[in-house]
C-alpha cells in the first residue's frame, strides 16, 4: 500500500509594496466621504440650539441648557458625526482677531483612560498648551474655575469632550461624584457660559444620574442597526462602494449580504462602514474594481481572526455566530483541526 504523500508547505517570499501614492489618495477620498442619515439632522438641530443658547447666554438671555451628550455603543460613528459638523457648521469655525491671529471658539479633547476629575481638568489645560505643573497642587474643586479662566482668555465658547466614559471607568467608588461636580461646574458659570458636547458610550450614564448635570443637558441617542433598517444598510453598501470608492459590487439576494454585514458589525453603523471601506482598500491594492462576497469574507477574517466555519459572510447559519467570540474556539482543548488554520 502506497504511503500518502506529504504536502510541502508553500515557501513564502515577501513582495515589496508598490508605489502607494494612488492608494493613499484613494483611501483619503473614501474616508472623507460623509454618509448622511437621520442622525445628521438630529445633531445639527441640537447644535443649532446649543449655539443659539450660547450666544444668548453671552448677552444675558440664555438658559442652563448648555450641554449635549451624544451616546452610542463603541464603533457607532458618534465621534465621526460630531467632528464632521464641528468642522462644517459656521459658528464652530475659527475667526481672525484684531491682531490678525486665528481664534477658534472650540476646544476638542479626548479624555484619557482612567481619568479622574482632577486629571481631566489638567488634561484640558495641557490641550490649551498651558503648563499644568503649577496647578497640580491646587484643590481639585478649584480646577474647573481655573480651566474656565483660561478658556475665557482664549475665547473658547465650546468644549468637545470625547470618550467621556473614561471618566467613569477610571474612578473608584465615590469619585464619580467628583467627575459630576467638575463637569457641572464647567457648564455652570455665569461669567463665562461655556457650552459643551460630551461624546461617550452608555458607560457615561452614571454621570447623568446627577440631577444638576442632567437638567443642564440634552441627550442624543444613536440607535443601533436593526432588521427594520435593512433598507438603510442597502443604501450604505451603495454609497460606500459605488459613490465613495467608484467601484461596483455583485451580491445575490440569496447571499443575504445586507443581513450578514449588519450581524458582522454587531449592528453598529460605524463598524459596518469601516468593514466596507477596508474591503474597498484591499480590492484597490489587488487591482480589482468589483466587490464580492468572498472579499467581505476575507475582510471579516482579518478583523476577527475567525475560523472558516465561524465566518459570518460564509456560514449558512450566520445568525448563530457571535462575532465578539470569534476566538472562543482557542479555549477549547478538544477543538478539531480546521483546514484554514495558519501555522
Amino acid at each position: 500500500m502506497a504511503q500518502k504523500q506529504k504536502t510541502k508547505p508553500e515557501k513564502f517570499v515577501y513582495t515589496p509594496l508598490p508605489d502607494l501614492g494612488p492608494y493613499f489618495a484613494f483611501r483619503k477620498k473614501v474616508r472623507s466621504y460623509h454618509l448622511t442619515s437621520a442622525r445628521d439632522r438630529v445633531f445639527c438641530e441640537h447644535a443649532d440650539k446649543l449655539y443659539m443658547n450660547c450666544e444668548a447666554s453671552h448677552n444675558g438671555g440664555g438658559t442652563e441648557k448648555r450641554a449635549i451628550f451624544v451616546i452610542a455603543p463603541a464603533g457607532s460613528g458618534k465621534t465621526t458625526l460630531v467632528n464632521h459638523y464641528v468642522g462644517l457648521l459656521p459658528y464652530f469655525q475659527p475667526t481672525i482677531d484684531a491682531y490678525g491671529d486665528e481664534v477658534s471658539p472650540v476646544l476638542r479633547i479626548k479624555l484619557p483612560p482612567s481619568s479622574t476629575a482632577k486629571s481631566a481638568m489638567l488634561h484640558i489645560l495641557r490641550k490649551m498648551t498651558i503648563d499644568d505643573k503649577k496647578y497640580k497642587t491646587k484643590p481639585e474643586a478649584d480646577l474647573p474655575e481655573i480651566v474656565l479662566g483660561h478658556l475665557r482668555e482664549l475665547g473658547v465658547k465650546y468644549l468637545v469632550v470625547d470618550e467621556v466614559q473614561h471618566g467613569v471607568r477610571g474612578t473608584k467608588t465615590g469619585f464619580i461624584k467628583k467627575m459630576q461636580d467638575a463637569l457641572r461646574d464647567l457648564i455652570n458659570s455665569d461669567e463665562w457660559p461655556l457650552h459643551a458636547v460630551f461624546i461617550g458610550t452608555p458607560d457615561v450614564l452614571p454621570i447623568l444620574e446627577d440631577e444638576q448635570v442632567n437638567r443642564r443637558s440634552d441627550i442624543i441617542r444613536l440607535a443601533p442597526l436593526e432588521a427594520k433598517y435593512a433598507w438603510f444598510v442597502d443604501n450604505l453598501i451603495e454609497e460606500i462602494i459605488v459613490d465613495s470608492a467608484g467601484m461596483t459590487y455583485s451580491f445575490e439576494a440569496a447571499e443575504k449580504v445586507t443581513a450578514r454585514l449588519m450581524h458582522a458589525a454587531n449592528y453598529v453603523m460605524g463598524t459596518a462602514i469601516l468593514m466596507l471601506q477596508e474591503t474597498c482598500f484591499a480590492a484597490f491594492l489587488a487591482g480589482k474594481t468589483e466587490i464580492t462576497q468572498e472579499q467581505l469574507q476575507a475582510t471579516y477574517v482579518k478583523k476577527t481572526g475567525c475560523s472558516r466555519h465561524d465566518n459570518v459572510f460564509e456560514a449558512p447559519n450566520f445568525l448563530k455566530i457571535k462575532p465578539n467570540e470569534a476566538l472562543a474556539d482557542l479555549l477549547k482543548e478538544d477543538e478539531k483541526e480546521d483546514d484554514d488554520v495558519t501555522y
